[in-house]
């Protein structure tokens, strides 16, 4: 089934909001020390930011604890649900 259009805008203001775009890159594809979270299973993207959130899974600095720390349990879910079904990036002139 298509994403729900609604669900998909509300987690993309929230990885603009949150600031997710900032470590893992626009297309979220992560780079050098940041992992890429574009199309990961949404299961485990939920469980993630609910362990970074309870501090359960730390990282190598406190952003994400930081950045999902004052997230509400829901609005983890919808991100989880927009950054599985990101949209791909059409390509780009060149085949790169």
């Amino acid at each position: 089934a298509p994403p729900e259009a609604a669900r998909m805008a509300r987690g993309q203001a929230l990885a603009q909001e949150d600031r997710c775009v900032i470590c893992h890159g626009a297309d979220l594809s992560g780079g050098q020390q940041v992992p890429r979270i574009a199309h990961q299973r949404e299961e485990y993207l939920a469980l993630t930011l609910q362990e970074f959130r309870s501090g359960k899974r730390p990282g190598y600095t406190q952003a994400m604890g930081e950045a999902v720390g004052r997230m509400a349990p829901e609005d983890l879910d919808t991100l989880a649900y927009y950054v599985a079904r990101l949209p791909t990036a059409p390509p780009k002139p060149g085949g790169k």
